[in-house]
């Protein structure tokens, strides 16, 4: 009889055993990916050396933000630390933005222009300076920059310059403002229909907003994608090219295996919230992730700025084809 309860009691304990571990699978397959993932080789980065950080011919340190590349050289947001209280600031290198060499030289000494864009006026709520400017985006006329304070819920202006007056005038008075009861790290710009999507510190909300800084819809982290729940990316800078939102950022996921790089940028159908593709970056031994801070896109190539800047200055780019064929190629597998 005890013989029988013994293998009665073991055939129970295997059937919830395997229960279990079904559960655990089907749960894995229903949370699972649905897009393609690829990872970026080391020698399809090329280098760009950038001018030291000076300012009135005196060494000086930022904390990099957002990254922008235009036809007239690059644009960058960082927030100044080496002085108290910190300050907003805006930098533009002019240059030829489309040289092929790798490590490649833009042979300035010293950036064209910074500006101090610290907001002199803000709400009377308000409490706190306003010396944290994001990652930014522009509508092809102006950019889009948000300068919100260096804390977890703070709060935001978004602020619109004309990119002709700050080339040809020298001129970095804003347009525009809009105000965000929230911390905005990284604003990216739609042309059609024109909108305005922020991303919060480690993105646990995405906001819309017509340009007029009309609130359209907010959208927790888990909602936003909709072919992806488990959503994890701490977006650090995004850009809208064309009909896709390219979004770089840092995977944030608990379940990242050890010793694999959180730097990773994403293709995503702008009109349908769909991730269509992943690209997972090396890790950089030296100073941390790829993805850190700025990127851009610009002339058939993803930029990435993620170090601060300082006496060595550094920008990497790789073919923007690297990510677009990861999704082509899935297509042609399913079809």
């Amino acid at each position: 009889m005890r013989s029988l309860i013994r293998t009665l009691l073991l055939w129970v304990a295997l059937t919830l055993l395997v229960r279990q571990s079904n559960a655990q699978t089907f749960s894995k397959l229903k949370t699972s990916s649905v897009f393609p993932v690829a990872h970026l080789d080391t020698d399809k980065i090329q280098t760009w050396i950038l001018p030291s950080f000076h300012i009135n011919g005196k060494s000086a340190k930022a904390h990099t933000q957002g990254l922008l590349v235009h036809q007239n050289g690059f644009f960058v947001t960082a927030r100044r630390d080496d002085i108290n209280p910190r300050r907003s600031l805006l930098l533009w290198l002019s240059c030829n933005t489309s040289g092929q060499k790798e490590n490649y030289n833009v042979s300035k000494k010293t950036w064209t222009k910074i500006w101090d864009i610290t907001p002199t006026s803000q709400p009377e709520t308000w409490s706190g300076m306003l010396d944290h400017p994001g990652g930014f985006d522009s509508d092809g006329q102006n950019l889009w920059i948000p300068i919100s304070q260096s804390r977890r819920n703070g709060k935001t202006m978004v602020r619109k310059f004309s990119i002709c007056s700050l080339i040809e005038k020298g001129d970095a008075t804003p347009t525009e403002s809009i105000t965000i009861n929230d911390h905005i790290g990284a604003i990216a710009v739609s042309h059609g229909p024109k909108r305005l999507f922020g991303a919060n510190w480690d993105t646990f909300l995405i906001y819309e907003f017509s340009v007029d800084g009309q609130p359209m819809q907010h959208y927790e982290r888990n909602s936003f994608i909709r072919n992806f729940p488990n959503w994890s990316i701490a977006v650090q800078d995004w850009k809208v090219h064309e009909e896709f939102l390219i979004v770089s950022g840092l995977d944030k996921s608990s379940k990242l295996q050890a010793g694999r790089s959180r730097s990773l940028i994403q293709l995503i159908n702008f009109k349908t919230l769909q991730i269509i593709a992943e690209l997972r970056l090396p890790r950089r031994h030296e100073s941390g992730s790829f993805t850190r801070e700025g990127m851009a896109v610009f002339g058939e190539h993803i930029w990435l700025l993620p170090d601060d800047l300082g006496e060595e200055n550094k920008l990497y780019r790789f073919a923007l084809n690297e990510l677009l064929k990861v999704g082509r190629e899935s297509s042609r597998v399913k079809n």
